[in-house]
């Protein structure tokens, strides 16, 4: 009960000095104005924080430091002065209004680093915190760090501090529901935007739908539960056209489904229940090698490569063929052809709606990933790239950093994600609009599978789906028997961290 209650409640709201450089930010603003925070209409039932009216930090200053991977996280965490770019400014002001709020200082620092870069970034911060160093309070990563919790107190239970509240909105609840116990060491939630932009979601040409003489009201689609991959299927039918008349599709062509790229193939394990882990107990159980997995892959590998109303990344050189991909930013691509007017629909996430809004010419719309089946309960949602929170273990006021983080999130929650909104999706934030409704229930479907949460652990099992589907392998069981008792060993280990 407890549960089904959280969910109508849900869904009522909403290390080096790499070569990319280590930069250091001051909030230098100090105007005594009165803070011109952006607000949504009234009326939308936001959840207030529960931080005491009266709460005064004295000036304190609370050090907050951004593990800024592949340059995509700063500019959505801080904001050192109003630019007059809306988004830029709305960051701004939720830094500028806690600082007020609070009677605080934040000092922000960050480093930005890529892939090749992340061991050595994170042995950095490890060994920095066995040395005692003091130098941040709050710590925000791509990663969560939970596999060096085996051995080693590194952060604080979050749990524990005196203002962080885990039943608010702002923090993800399948992530807490995974953990191996009480004890919370890393959060997720809209404390950052890439929480929210890097979510999976569904564009689709509503002109070229309608012009090709489809009149059934995907809206409706999706709030009947009825939007599935068999309905997918059933709507992208007979959508390909050779338009360059070549005689084979390519990218010149017009198709019912792109991708922006292989990494969109993700999206599917959620969203059709193709659980990794599921949590038992005090235990995980693989789930990876059960009927729906195999069925799920069984559907997919042909709808990827073998449908000819379906434009494959790899058979269209994916990312690296201009013809096909256009660059979102922070390594993220969206379909050309879907921008250009040819594609039904695309595959992409929520932050590429800044790319492609202001790239089309004709009307569009948002879905959720499909459900596997009508019997499927909720739509669910991954995160491609995700953003975690953690307090080291020489954090030298943990109840500031408590009140500060709290603080950050409720802002951020109320003011800034529905600003992104509008601001991306070109949508007035009201529950009366489809596309801003979507938009919440995507959000507020955002889901964690423990495969996921210990990917760095497990070794990102996530990219053997994708591999898979690329490749067009639909011999998904004898791949489950290759690696299922490796991965349920590392999983295991989960259970006996030593904090």
């Amino acid at each position: 009960m407890k549960k089904m209650l959280l969910l109508i409640l849900l869904a009522l709201l909403m290390f080096v000095s790499c070569q990319n450089g280590t930069g250091k930010i001051e909030n230098e603003t100090k105007s005594t104005e009165s803070v011109e925070s952006t607000q949504v209409e009234e009326g939308l039932p936001f959840v207030a924080d529960d931080l005491p009216d009266d709460l005064d930090l004295k000036g304190k200053e609370v050090k907050i430091f951004i593990g800024d991977y592949n340059n995509a996280y700063i500019d959505d965490m801080y904001s050192p002065e109003l630019t007059g770019n809306r988004l830029s400014d709305a960051v701004y002001y939720v830094v500028k209004n806690v600082e007020d709020r609070l009677n605080v200082k934040l000092k922000y620092d960050y480093t930005t680093y890529t892939w090749d870069q992340m061991t050595a970034f994170q042995n950095k911060i490890i060994s920095g915190i066995l040395a005692g160093d003091n130098s941040f309070d709050i710590f925000f990563d791509v990663m969560n760090y939970s596999s060096n919790m085996i051995e080693n107190k590194y952060f604080i239970n979050l749990a524990e501090t005196k203002y962080i509240n885990l039943d608010k909105p702002w923090y993800n609840h399948t992530v807490l529901e995974n953990m191996p116990d009480d004890n919370i060491y890393f959060l997720s939630g809209q404390f950052s935007l890439v929480n929210i932009k890097s979510a999976f979601a569904v564009y689709f040409n509503d002109n070229l739908y309608k012009s090709l003489g489809k009149n059934e009201d995907l809206y409706a689609v999706v709030d009947s539960g009825k939007w599935t991959l068999d309905k997918l299927e059933e709507v992208i039918k007979d959508v390909y056209s050779d338009l360059n008349g070549n005689g084979e599709p390519d990218s010149g062509d017009r198709f019912g489904l792109t991708f922006g790229d292989e990494n969109k193939y993700l999206g599917f394990i959620k969203s059709l229940g193709m659980d990794i882990f599921v949590k038992k107990g005090g235990g995980y159980e693989f789930a990876w090698d059960n009927e729906r997995a195999l069925e799920v892959i069984a559907k997919l590998c042909p709808l990827i490569n073998s449908n000819i109303n379906v434009l494959s990344v790899k058979k269209h050189g994916g990312n690296n063929n201009t013809d096909f991909a256009v660059s979102s930013g922070g390594g993220n691509f969206t379909n050309k052809s879907f921008i250009e007017g040819n594609s039904l629909f695309t595959l992409s996430l929520v932050a590429d709606a800044a790319t492609i809004v202001p790239s089309i010419d004709f009307n569009h719309g948002l879905l959720p990933y499909p459900k596997l089946n009508e019997a499927q309960e909720n739509y669910s949602i991954m995160l491609q790239r995700n953003c975690f929170v953690l307090m080291p273990t020489t954090v030298t006021d943990p109840d500031s950093a408590s009140a500060v983080l709290e603080a950050i999130s409720s802002e951020s929650y109320r003011s800034l994600v529905p600003e992104y909104c509008e601001i991306t999706l070109k949508t007035r934030y009201s529950y009366d609009d489809d596309v801003s409704r979507m938009f919440d229930l995507i959000i507020n479907s955002i889901v964690y599978d423990p495969g996921e949460i210990y990917a760095n652990l497990l070794g990102t099992p996530s990219m053997i789906i994708k591999e898979a589907l690329r490749d067009n392998n639909p011999n998904w069981a004898s791949k489950m028997v290759s690696i299922k008792n490796g991965l349920i060993n590392k999983m295991d280990s989960v259970t006996e961290l030593t904090y």
